[in-house]
């Protein structure tokens, strides 16, 4: 009897020769199609001031905050953990306690965050941002 050879399957391969060209062309597909969306802005409306009141310095206590982050109520230098204490002192003092800020334009939207903050654990609610007047 005569054996019957079994033919070997032929071997599926992938050529990879052109893999890389392939994956530029992809490349450059998605880069060209792609649309850039820019982002959107919030427009924040700021407050005005519609008058100017003179707020007497003996109910104010003045809350100075530099650039840097420096912090100093009525010239002295404190940390923003004591704000509350000093406050609940001055306002034991005063029950009428304006807070009134003066700060630089470039200081951190954190470091008032956490400034407020303070103020609000201490009830020194009545507060005033101090600004220039423009000429």
């Amino acid at each position: 009897m005569a054996k019957i050879k079994k033919a070997a399957r032929p071997q599926a391969e992938i050529p990879t020769a052109s893999m890389s060209d392939i994956a530029f062309l992809l490349l450059i597909f998605f880069i060209v199609s792609t649309v850039f969306v820019k982002g959107k802005v919030i427009k924040v409306a700021l407050p005005r001031a519609e008058s100017i009141d003179k707020i007497p310095r003996s109910h104010a206590a003045t809350l100075y905050v530099d650039r840097a982050g420096n912090i100093t109520i009525d010239d002295y230098s404190i940390q923003i953990p004591q704000i509350e204490n000093v406050m609940i002192k001055k306002l034991y003092e005063d029950f009428n306690l304006i807070t009134c800020f003066r700060t630089d334009r470039e200081v951190s939207y954190g470091v008032m965050a956490d400034i407020m903050n303070q103020l609000r654990k201490a009830n020194a609610l009545r507060v005033s941002f101090e600004a220039k007047r423009k000429l």
